[in-house]
């Protein structure tokens, strides 16, 4: 599901480092947010933890079976005080998925709510579960026209 991102172990390490010795990152770090994937009969669901982000700060894209979610949490540095720790993510919160070909990217629905993005993604029609009527040969001989 998830599209492999050899980078972003690497990142989240250099960030805790960061944080473990009580540096800030001068330039905006990317940074995974955790996500939860859930799937039944109509589709799948993904909920991203987004907390801080507002609605208008998300770019969410669907392209070619890849979903990508990011939004920008930017740092509020003010004048006049010391940070002595910064914990919080802050920077780019980004995440690519590889939805397979029985998910319509084309009718994604995202709802953002108390910092928890929700993401459904509905099943194709053609990957629909259908049932098929099985007819016998003796309702075909009584349903032809007699000579």
């Amino acid at each position: 599901m998830m599209r492999f991102d050899p980078f972003r172990d690497i990142e989240e390490l250099a960030q805790r480092m960061d944080r473990a010795l009580g540096q800030t990152p001068s330039a905006p770090a990317r940074y995974a947010p955790p996500v939860d994937v859930h799937e039944d009969d109509h589709g799948l669901e993904l909920t991203l933890d987004l907390p801080g982000v507002t609605p208008d700060a998300l770019q969410i894209e669907a392209e070619n079976h890849t979903l990508t979610v990011q939004a920008t949490r930017p740092y509020a540095r003010q004048e006049g005080r010391t940070a002595h720790r910064v914990e919080r993510v802050h920077g780019t919160l980004a995440r690519t998925f590889n939805i397979p070909a029985r998910y319509d990217l084309s009718r994604v629905e995202a709802d953002l709510e108390h910092g928890t993005l929700t993401l459904k993604i509905p099943r194709s029609e053609a990957a629909q579960k259908r049932t098929v009527t099985v007819r016998s040969a003796k309702v075909l001989d009584n349903d032809a026209p007699s000579a």
